[in-house]
């Protein structure tokens, strides 16, 4: 499917902004450095919906030739995340509310069923950092500090998938998140705040009681919800809220 660039403000930009490749890890070929660092920027939205992506001058900036630049933007177009148009070029993919519904509710299937099996697995260490992160996530809300909440968020998720058994389900919750965090940052949400905080502590006390029926009940719902709340702000682009817990 061809996606149409992303025509709100934020995103009218032909160019990205000098340095928006900044590669975040270390990566064992040039191809994994080039693909690393422009899934970093458009995952962080350094690289905005509708950028495009000039050959040369991404080589220039990370100092590889055409060649393993070229490989990873083939790499990248697979994956959907950017679009690749004759006589056009290179551009970021943007996302449409069909696609931004669509991957909550893939989350809501395979982040339940990856909590379920992850539940009998986790041990007391693994509790109490639950529950650290939860009072966590309970001081940065007092204090508004959105991009704590954001951050401790992903931890919380993070150390219940962690043990779940199946490669497979991680991997497909890793695809997920990676999208998830580019509608995050194009289109942000009022913070759900008490709601979600309540939501995480109701799946604390039933991973506590080892009931995993009821873990994915409530990971299912959490993440409906999170679903329905970023469809209203892609409905409504106006709300400036920067980032929220889901």
């Amino acid at each position: 499917m061809t996606r149409e660039p992303d025509t709100t403000p934020r995103s009218r930009r032909t160019r990205p902004p000098p340095g928006s490749l900044r590669p975040a890890g270390v990566y064992r070929t040039k191809r994994e450095l080039v693909y690393g660092a422009l899934r970093d920027a458009i995952q962080s939205g350094r690289l905005r919906a509708g950028d495009r992506l000039i050959i040369h001058n991404i080589g220039s900036e990370l100092g590889v030739s055409d060649v393993p630049v070229r490989e990873a933007l083939f790499q990248l177009e697979a994956e959907g995340l950017i679009d690749n148009e004759p006589h056009v070029g290179a551009t970021v993919a943007g996302l449409d509310a069909a696609e931004v519904r669509d991957v909550y509710v893939a989350s809501s299937i395979v982040e339940a069923a990856t909590a379920a099996l992850a539940v009998p697995h986790m041990t007391d260490v693994d509790l109490r950092h639950l529950e650290a992160t939860l009072a966590d996530m309970d001081a940065a809300l007092e204090a508004n500090d959105v991009r704590a909440l954001a951050r401790l968020d992903q931890e919380f998720h993070r150390t219940l998938y962690a043990k779940c058994p199946s490669a497979q389900l991680m991997l497909l919750v890793e695809q997920l998140w990676a999208t998830k965090e580019r509608v995050r940052t194009a289109y942000p949400a009022r913070a759900r705040g008490r709601a979600s905080l309540r939501e995480h502590r109701a799946i604390a006390v039933a991973i506590q009681k080892g009931d995993q029926a009821a873990v994915e009940t409530m990971i299912r719902d959490h993440l409906q919800e999170a679903g329905a709340a970023r469809s209203a702000a892609l409905a409504s682009p106006s709300i400036d809220s920067a980032a929220e817990i889901i």
